[in-house]
C-alpha cells in the first residue's frame, strides 16, 4: 500500500531536481551551511485518508482511494534574501510541474507566499497539496 506514495516522492524528486532545488525528505540530515548556494526543497508528508472503496474499471477488481497530503518546503538560497525572483520563479515551475502531471490526481493544492525563514537565513514557500491514490486492497506481507 506504500508503493503510491513511493511513486510520488520519486516524481516530486525529479521535479524539485529538474527546478534547481536540492531535493530532501523531512527528516533527512541536512546542514543548511553546506548547501548555502543551492535551494532546498524539502518534500513532508502530512497525513492520508482513506476517502472511497471502490471497484476499478478496467478490472473489477477492488480498490482502496486515498487522499495523501504532502507540504513541499522550499527554500532560496542562504544570506541575504537577494533571492526573491529566482527563487519565485523556481516555486511556480514546481507547482505547475506538479499540477500539469498527468500520473498525479491533485484534489486541491495551493503555493504559500515568501517569507523569511530567520533560522535558516531564507526565503520560503510552501507549496501544499492533496493527491488521490488508488490501490489494491490486498494487505502487505513483511518478508
Amino acid at each position: 500500500m506504500r508503493n503510491s506514495l513511493q511513486q510520488l516522492y520519486s516524481k516530486l524528486w525529479v521535479i524539485l531536481d529538474s527546478s534547481g532545488f536540492l531535493p530532501l525528505t523531512e527528516f533527512s540530515a541536512v546542514d543548511s551551511l553546506v548547501h548555502k548556494d543551492e535551494m532546498l526543497g524539502v518534500m513532508s508528508f502530512d497525513g492520508s485518508q482513506v476517502v472511497a472503496q471502490a471497484l476499478t474499471y478496467n478490472s473489477g477488481t477492488f480498490c482502496i482511494e486515498t487522499d495523501h497530503r504532502v507540504c513541499l518546503h522550499l527554500y532560496g538560497k542562504s544570506g541575504d534574501f537577494v533571492d526573491y525572483d529566482e527563487l519565485t520563479d523556481a516555486c511556480y515551475n514546481v507547482f505547475y510541474d506538479v499540477a500539469k502531471d498527468s500520473g498525479l490526481l491533485i484534489v486541491k493544492m495551493e503555493m504559500s507566499k515568501a517569507v523569511q525563514s530567520m533560522p535558516l537565513k531564507r526565503l520560503e514557500r510552501r507549496i501544499e497539496f492533496t493527491v488521490r491514490t488508488s490501490e489494491g486492497a490486498e494487505v502487505e506481507q513483511d518478508v
